[in-house]
């Protein structure tokens, strides 16, 4: 059957959908093959479409391009969009709807007097009610079209930005990530994670194994922050080892992304399936008010005052949720900060141990091997081997 006999095949669900957008939008809907000639229109319409064929092949291709009805504006007084008619994933026609400029925008004034962003999604929608459409392709589509727009916003924002090393960035981006996960906000963590990669593939080039190195110790991160909101550690263990052989393995930069976006899925599918989540909500304002405290003298009595709870209920209720102490995981966040300040500042050592919370230079430096398994001048000079440890740039 030729694509003409497949759309009118269709003219029972063409005629539904143009009563309802002429009801909701007072606009006629016409039905066009992938080269614009109106084949079909509403029974009852008089008069012809007031737009050439070239514009509404233009419209049909822009619809498929960008996965929804984009306004076009051509010469003369038309403005017109299309839905794509589809076979599979086939394009074989389109509706078209169009309006002259002198409806939407009556003269000496500015303002429109149509909402022409929720007409033209109607359209598409009514189309993909009526199953004439692929409303899956469409949505592929769509997406591809706002990864571009992130990608291009994140590197635009990259080159004016003062920051041009690749750990810095990573250090400014990776808080604002795992506060995403905690607080279960998985569209801003792939925002924040989609802006990472672009950006240190922007910068970074070849060098794939720079990258991996970055989003290895982001993975730790990111399974810790979930036990803190009360995954289960042995979960999340072999979780962050699959993860890392995974990534072990991946050679390219197309294969980086949807790696990231299945780890990042992962976490967060463990942190929201959690069975009394509620009961972990004073856990969350006490771990809040220890992150903002880090370098406050505080014990664990402020930190039960801050959950609302007697300091023996929170220490127990801690254990049993996070397998550990909240002064352990004090002195761990603790060490995770001067971690990143040992690396991000050239400050005298002396400095650090006080900026997060420790006023005994000799207990720092016991509680950083704890964590990190060396000294904080030790590692330092791995991180920063540009600086002479403990007294700033060589």
């Amino acid at each position: 059957m030729s694509d003409h006999g497949l759309i009118l095949a269709d003219a029972a669900a063409l005629g539904r959908i143009a009563a309802a957008y002429a009801s909701r939008w007072r606009i006629t809907v016409r039905a066009a093959d992938v080269e614009g000639a109106i084949v079909w229109s509403p029974a009852g319409v008089r008069g012809r479409d007031a737009t050439s064929p070239a514009q509404r092949k233009r419209a049909i291709e822009a619809a498929m391009r960008w996965g929804d009805p984009m306004v076009e504006s051509y010469t003369g007084d038309q403005l017109v969009w299309a839905a794509p008619l589809m076979l599979n994933a086939r394009t074989i026609g389109g509706l078209i709807a169009s309006v002259s400029q002198r409806a939407v925008f009556p003269e000496n004034s500015c303002r429109s007097m149509l909402d022409l962003r929720a007409a033209c999604t109607d359209l598409r929608l009514m189309a993909e009610g009526e199953n004439l459409t692929n409303a899956a392709l469409l949505e592929a589509r769509r997406l591809e079209y706002l990864r571009e727009q992130e990608r291009a916003q994140a590197i635009a924002e990259f080159k004016v930005s003062p920051h041009d090393d690749i750990r810095e960035m990573y250090l400014r981006q990776e808080p604002d990530l795992l506060a995403a996960i905690r607080r279960d906000d998985r569209n801003a963590a792939r925002r924040i994670m989609n802006s990472m990669l672009v950006v240190m593939l922007h910068r970074a080039g070849e060098s794939i194994n720079l990258i991996k190195a970055f989003f290895m110790e982001l993975v730790v991160s990111m399974c810790r922050t979930a036990v803190e909101a009360g995954g289960k550690p042995e979960e999340l263990l072999g979780a962050n080892f699959l993860s890392l052989q995974q990534l072990s393995q991946i050679e390219s930069e197309e294969h980086l992304a949807p790696w990231l976006h299945r780890v990042l899925d992962h976490v967060m599918d463990l942190i929201g399936n959690l069975t009394g989540r509620p009961s972990m909500a004073p856990l969350s304002e006490a771990l809040e008010f220890m992150r903002k405290n880090v370098a406050a003298d505080i014990s664990r009595e402020d930190i039960a005052r801050s959950a609302h709870l007697s300091p023996y209920h929170f220490s127990r209720i801690f254990r049993r949720h996070l397998g550990r102490t909240c002064i352990d995981m004090l002195n761990q966040m603790r060490a995770d900060k001067a971690a990143e300040l040992l690396v991000r500042t050239e400050d005298q050592l002396a400095a650090i141990a006080v900026d997060c919370g420790f006023q005994d230079q000799s207990y720092f430096t016991k509680v950083f091997r704890r964590y990190y398994g060396t000294t904080p001048m030790q590692y330092r000079r791995v991180q920063r081997p540009d600086l002479t440890p403990g007294v700033g740039p060589k």
